[in-house]
């Protein structure tokens, strides 16, 4: 079964969600998924589809809120986030599986041949 990280979404789909653990974790490469603003203040949005590096993550209402390297947040006080609170909601990412070189060095090496 898929785990929705956004507690709305999931309630939508008639699932739980724990709400202290998100799939998406600082260092992690994610692909934006709803680039539409839910606030009116939210004048820096990420783009539909393009992939980011998440900066941090914290609980924040009844979800988390991701904040991006890439990009600096709108501020709830006003222009760009100087507070430091300020983020986009992780629902609207999806984390992007990278593998490790140990894995793709596991992978290509020697495959045994059919008896």
């Amino acid at each position: 079964m898929l785990k929705i990280a956004s507690p709305l979404a999931a309630s939508l789909l008639g699932q739980e969600v724990s709400s202290t653990l998100s799939e998406i974790a600082a260092g992690d490469i994610v692909e934006c998924v709803d680039d539409r603003p839910s606030r009116p203040d939210s004048l820096v949005m990420p783009r539909w589809g393009g992939l980011y590096t998440v900066a941090s993550i914290r609980p924040a209402d009844d979800g988390f809120s991701v904040r991006l390297r890439e990009l600096t947040p709108s501020c709830h006080l006003g222009g760009l986030c100087g507070c430091g609170h300020c983020g986009w909601d992780a629902a609207r990412f999806r984390r992007i599986y990278r593998p490790s070189g140990g894995l793709i060095a596991a992978l290509q090496g020697k495959v045994c041949e059919p008896a």
